[in-house]
Formats: C-alpha cells, sequence, structure tokens
C-alpha cells in the first residue's frame, strides 16, 4: 500500500494558494500575517496532520535553537527545592514564555561533568546565576560569545543584575550589635566550589563568589563601624540548606562557646541553625539570636512559629530582569540592573545573653 505524502510548508501553500513564506510565518512570525489568514493556515495543517517546522532543521536555517541557558552553583535538584532559585526561575520563565523561549537548566555542582558539553551546545544564551568566576563550565560559556546577562555577578562588561548585598550585611550586623551582640559569627555557603573552611573574618576573601564576597564585606564594615575587631569573628563555610547550617552550628561551638548571635547568608542555613540550636537547648532568640538572607519561605514549611529576621530580595524580579535584558536587549552591556532588597526584622533576633560564668 503506498505511504501517504507528509505535509510540508510548501504543501500547505499549495493547498491555500498562498505563499510559503506566508505559511512560514504563521508559525514563526505571526505577527506578519493577518490572524485570519494565520487561522486558515493552522486549521487546514491540523487537517492534513501537520504539526509546523522541524525545530532541528529551523536551528540549522537560522543557526538559532530557541532555547537559553541558566547556569547555577549547586545540583539539578536543588534548583527546584530552594525557595530564592524556584522565584528566579519563576521571573526567568515568566519573560520566556513570552517571548518563546526555552530553559535549559546547567548546574555546575555535577556528579556528570563530561556531559556539560552536550549542554552548553543547545542554546543561543546564557544566564549566569551567582556562578563562581573560575568554574570551567563559567569560562567555557563565556568563551563561545553568546549574549549573556549576569546575576549577582560582577562582569562589568556583560549586562548584569545585582542586588545591594553589602548594604544589606552592613544592616543586619549593625542590628545585632545594637542589640548589645559582640560574640557573633557567620555561616556563609562556600566562596569557592567545595570549600569547608572556618576563618576569622579579617582575612581576605576572593572575590570567586561575588555574594559570598560582598556579603563578607558588608558584615566587616559593620564591625569596624562598631569597633568591634574582625578577627575575633568567625566564618563558617558550610553548603547551603538546611543540614549545613546544622553542621556549623557544631563547628562553631566547638570554637567559641560563648556565641549569642549567628549571621546566616541564605534562609535555608538559617532554619537549620536554629532546628539545631533547639536541639541543643539554646532557645531561639534568647538564648541565640539568628538572622537569614532571602526572604522566602522554604517549599513545605510551615508559617507558623518565629519570623525570621532576615533580608528580602526579589527573586522573581531578578529572574525576570534578567531575562529581559537577554531577550530583549541582547549584549547591550552598561550600567548594572539594581533589584534593592530591604532588611526585615524578626522574631529570631533579640537582646543578647549574657553567659553566666560559674
Amino acid at each position: 500500500m503506498a505511504r501517504a505524502k507528509r505535509a510540508t510548508l510548501k504543501s500547505i501553500a499549495a493547498d491555500l494558494g498562498v505563499t510559503h513564506t506566508s505559511v512560514s510565518n504563521a508559525y514563526n512570525n505571526p505577527a506578519k500575517v493577518s490572524k485570519d489568514l494565520r487561522d486558515r493556515i493552522l486549521a487546514h495543517a491540523a487537517t492534513v496532520h501537520y504539526e509546523g517546522p522541524n525545530p532541528a532543521a529551523r536551528s540549522l536555517r537560522t543557526g538559532r535553537c530557541g532555547a537559553i541557558g541558566v547556569l547555577f552553583n549547586d545540583q539539578l535538584s536543588y534548583a527546584f527545592t530552594d525557595a530564592h532559585d524556584i522565584a528566579f526561575l519563576r521571573g526567568i520563565s515568566s519573560v520566556c514564555e513570552e517571548e518563546g523561549a526555552n530553559i535549559v537548566l546547567i548546574p555546575l555542582n555535577n556528579k556528570h561533568p563530561e556531559r556539560l558539553d552536550t549542554l552548553t551546545a543547545i542554546v543561543d544564551g546564557y544566564i549566569l546565576n551567582a556562578p563562581y568566576r573560575s568554574h570551567p563550565t563559567i569560562r567555557k560559556a563565556l568563551s563561545r560569545g553568546l549574549p549573556t546577562v549576569v546575576v549577582d555577578f560582577d562582569a562589568p562588561q556583560l549586562p548584569s543584575v545585582l542586588t545591594n548585598d553589602r548594604e544589606m550585611m552592613r544592616s543586619v550586623v549593625s542590628h545585632l550589635i545594637e542589640l548589645g551582640h559582640r560574640n557573633i559569627a557567620i555561616v556563609t555557603f562556600p566562596w569557592s566550589q567545595d570549600h569547608g573552611e572556618l576563618f576569622a573574618l579579617d582575612r581576605d576573601v576572593s572575590d570567586e563568589n561575588h555574594v559570598v564576597h560582598e556579603r563578607v564585606l558588608g558584615c566587616r564594615d559593620a564591625f569596624d563601624a562598631a569597633g568591634v575587631p574582625a578577627g575575633g569573628i568567625l566564618v563558617c563555610e558550610t553548603p547551603n540548606d538546611e543540614e549545613g547550617g546544622a553542621r556549623a552550628v557544631d563547628r562553631l561551638l566547638r570554637r567559641q562557646h560563648d556565641l549569642t548571635a549567628m549571621v546566616c547568608f541564605s534562609d535555608r542555613l538559617a532554619y537549620g541553625v536554629m532546628a539545631r540550636c533547639d536541639a541543643l537547648g539554646l532557645s531561639v532568640p534568647r538564648r541565640m539570636s539568628v538572622t537569614g538572607y532571602d526572604g522566602i519561605d522554604p517549599p513545605g514549611r510551615p508559617r507558623e512559629g518565629l519570623r525570621l529576621t532576615t533580608v528580602r530580595q526579589n527573586a522573581v524580579e531578578k529572574g525576570r530582569r534578567a531575562a529581559e535584558a537577554l531577550l530583549r536587549e541582547p549584549g547591550k552591556a552598561g550600567s548594572p540592573i539594581r533589584i534593592a532588597a530591604e532588611f526585615v526584622a524578626g522574631d529570631s533576633s533579640a537582646a543578647a545573653w549574657e553567659l553566666e560564668i560559674e
């Protein structure tokens, strides 16, 4: 039995007595054809079981594949469990829906790094989300010369979206100092991939990760202004999740048992710190004040309980502005797009508890 001939753009154009370009525009550039003509073309295409131009063929013809790559520092699953990243991706996806673009998620913490060559080959441009500056995949992405927007990353030659991290951390630490705290520790996600050090705040911190660098400087600014020696402030690097926050408590208390406050560089770290403090009988905030950064409740966390003292940043807006810069003004560098965060005093910080000396 003869096989039915597959419908094509040309056959549909011939069937309807219109040009091949009109049929192509009905799918690829609908603004260039009238609504009535587009509806007629799509209706006829449905009757002959034509589902549209082949994406691979269009990619070969135009040099574009209709997808953007979003690179971030953790594993793939992190993007679907971290409240900030979920909101950030929601902002990106809202613009992608408007522009007809797809998203390829590219995690830098990958158990199969040899497969990243494939991932980085199928996008038209990149959004680099708070990456480690010297990571091989970041260098590879930048070397391709594709349109790129950076978020929470200092790259003056590229369009960028930045938050006022340094200013916000000055506000957080100043708040604790005003409450009488002096024995304060800092809990941060690693400033470089796979790091997990415990060090004093007066040590120079690389700008390998822009966010950590700016937040550390903000903390140091506040301590310096209050005359509190930075050399006496411990900084603990730990994975950016609740388990990492809990482990940081044990590490810090082994070194300094009289801590009265912990400044965390994310809400997830802060919730882990609070849970561990409670388990150790260090009630929050009476015995230990805890602060976070992000201002977004983690998925599944009940809303009752202490309101975290934190910095609220608009992750959805960060994602949206990054995607707009990439898809609507590709390659346009200039002044950074600044998304202002705000300090929010909650219930997890209170006046400093004085250690009883026996």
